[in-house]
């Protein structure tokens, strides 16, 4: 029985890693995309953010 309970928590822990690998990398919504580009401080066209 404590085998049992051991393959069943392996098992489950490792189906929780996946899922979280997923989600992580490959799961990309249009929201999470926009949200992660940060505002430009920039004060030209250069780019530069002297300002």
């Amino acid at each position: 029985m404590n085998i049992l309970i051991q393959n069943i928590l392996v098992i489950l822990i490792f189906a929780i890693a996946i899922g979280f690998l997923i989600k992580k990398f490959f799961w990309r919504t249009s929201s999470t995309s926009s949200a992660s580009k940060k505002p430009s401080n920039s004060c030209g066209s250069d780019g530069c953010g002297c300002h």
